[in-house]
């Protein structure tokens, strides 16, 4: 039995923890920002908006969605049949900015 194998195995082992500390002692570094132009000048607190909602109008374009989804059905029962109505791609163009709309208004 000779020592090389369990010998190779040390070394090998030696290395893997030598390179990992390595990899480890430098995640820390980042740089420091720079400091501010005028020396005691602290830069503004950030503020946030808080916009107030416009519930009366949610509600309304809530309703208009609504009542412009359930149409959709009987528009796509009519393209079954080869008929196309006039207005069905308006109503989901309209479908659509309703709902950017809302979901534009709702806070996350």
């Amino acid at each position: 039995m000779s020592p090389k194998p369990e010998r190779f195995a040390l070394v090998s082992l030696l290395i893997a923890f030598v390179l990992v500390g390595a990899s480890i002692g430098q995640r820390g570094n980042y740089p420091k920002p720079p400091a501010s132009a005028i020396p005691g000048q602290l830069p503004p607190p950030e503020t946030k908006v808080f916009r107030r909602l416009d519930t009366i109008e949610m509600e309304r374009e809530a309703r208009e969605l609504s009542a412009l989804a359930t149409s959709v059905p009987g528009d796509v029962d009519l393209l079954k049949k080869g008929l196309l109505p006039k207005d069905a791609a308006e109503k989901l163009r309209r479908i659509e900015k309703l709902s950017k709309r809302l979901r534009a208004q709702i806070p996350p």
